[in-house]
């Protein structure tokens, strides 16, 4: 079993490079502006945000909504229809007539387990899990939109590993098109990968991350392979000793050990995300990042374009290296829970295919170690890319590192958008608390 650890990554006094550090209690909360981040002309160099140091608290409360001007970047565009508009409930009405009329959620006096033995408010929960942005969409209604830390509506933020979602739907729509197959063997649309232990990993298994090669996902550790993909991916810079490689494909191209043979069981593993990309853009003969703007973000209707980080030789980080508004994640998180449709009454119409939207929303079958090893997790499955509760709490949930979520709910309607900085890496930190909002929300709808 996987425990949650405090580990924050801190910059290192000897190297003045981030690294994982243990400890005791967490940091307090602070704001960009509380920190004295980028501010001055020049910025002194202990509150400049760069390259070198964004990942480390509490710079992250400055570079998790300022990541295009920190690393090369590459436009995923909307400009299609509309899709959702997301009116806010209580624009025309008080807020005690918008409940009544519409039976939308209410969040007044809401308390949320915080993990330690005690309580919550809302609004304490938000602060203490730093919170830069939280959305709860009822009925394709707003009914409670917060930004905090010097973030709005039009402000993009990252993802991390909600990008992990975006490609799962990508590779979706490409299976459901014709150009791969789900029993495909990842080598027929990528040679490359037949002397790496990828070889006999089908597109299905990849997709469900049973591919059972070895890696290592522990970001306490900064030797585990997640923390040097990292520097392969120019997440962070390549250190003056690094003997490691180039690019997302010579790294993945350097993984030829396995502890499992495909399809045994689950182990989460970014660097298949990025594999199953690579396997997409070959079967379909489209960039990742057009494939993106084409098949899901026009088609959804969104309202700004989106981002993605490239690693060093322009290559996107599909793993966790998109940036988008709040209010499009919502959007994102409602088509997948609405069968791939997006607007109301007349104007609704379908923007993915229904079978890719409800594959996703279903979810697969849970047995034990489904839910990646953690205890707060048991029941969950990794299916398509995407977390899923359905045998649980009837839902889905794309997720990333800091507190990057999207809780999707489809009999309920409903979509629990949150952006964040939590200081602490791994999201079963706070799986506790979350899921305790969630469960309070549900049982007000």
């Amino acid at each position: 079993m996987l425990t949650p650890q405090l580990v924050v990554t801190l910059i290192s006094p000897e190297t003045g490079r981030p690294r994982p550090t243990a400890l005791d209690v967490l940091p307090e909360p602070v704001t960009a502006v509380e920190a004295g981040l980028m501010a001055g002309s020049p910025v002194p160099e202990d509150k400049r945000v760069h390259h070198g140091n964004w990942t480390a608290w509490p710079n992250t409360r400055w570079s998790f909504t300022h990541v295009d001007e920190l690393r090369a970047s590459a436009r995923i565009a909307a400009g299609g229809p509309a899709g959702d508009l997301l009116p806010d409930a209580n624009a025309s009405s008080g807020q005690e007539d918008a409940d009544d009329e519409a039976g939308l959620v209410d969040l007044d006096g809401l308390t949320v387990d915080d993990g330690g033995g005690s309580s919550w408010t809302l609004d304490e929960m938000l602060h203490h899990t730093c919170t830069n942005g939280f959305l709860v969409l009822h009925r394709g209604q707003v009914v409670a939109e917060r930004y905090f830390n010097g973030m709005d509506r039009s402000t993009r933020h990252i993802m991390f590993s909600m990008t992990k979602t975006v490609t799962g739907v990508l590779a979706m729509a490409a299976v459901e098109s014709g150009a791969m197959a789900m029993d495909d063997l990842l080598t027929v649309h990528v040679p490359e990968l037949a002397d790496t232990a990828y070889a006999p990993v089908t597109v299905q298994q990849a997709l469900d991350m049973t591919d059972g090669i070895r890696f290592v996902e522990d970001y306490s550790d900064n030797k585990s392979d997640i923390m040097r993909y990292g520097v392969a991916m120019a997440f962070t810079p390549v250190p003056g000793n690094w003997d490691g490689p180039d690019g997302i494909h010579e790294a993945i191209m350097g993984f030829t050990e396995r502890d499992q043979l495909p399809g045994e069981s689950f182990l989460y593993k970014s660097v298949t995300t990025d594999v199953l990309s690579w396997v997409t853009a070959r079967a379909t003969g489209r960039r990742w990042v057009d494939g993106v703007s084409e098949e899901i973000w026009k088609p959804m209707g969104a309202e700004g374009d989106a981002s993605v980080i490239l690693d060093g030789r322009g290559v996107a980080v599909t793993s966790g290296g998109m940036s988008c508004t709040l209010r499009d994640l919502a959007r994102f998180g409602r088509m997948l829970a609405r069968s791939g449709r997006v607007g109301e009454g007349v104007d609704e119409r379908q923007a993915i295919p229904a079978a890719v939207a409800n594959d996703i929303a279903a979810g697969g079958t849970p047995y034990p170690g489904s839910g990646g090893g953690y205890p707060t997790r048991e029941g969950w499955t990794f299916h398509r890319h995407c977390w899923n509760l359905q045998q649980s709490m009837g839902a889905f949930m794309p997720m990333g590192v800091h507190g990057q979520r999207a809780f999707c709910h489809p009999e309920k309607d409903l979509v629990v958008a949150k952006f964040g900085a939590h200081p602490v890496t791994g999201n079963v930190y706070t799986d506790v608390s979350h899921e305790s909002l969630y469960r309070a929300i549900l049982d007000r709808c």
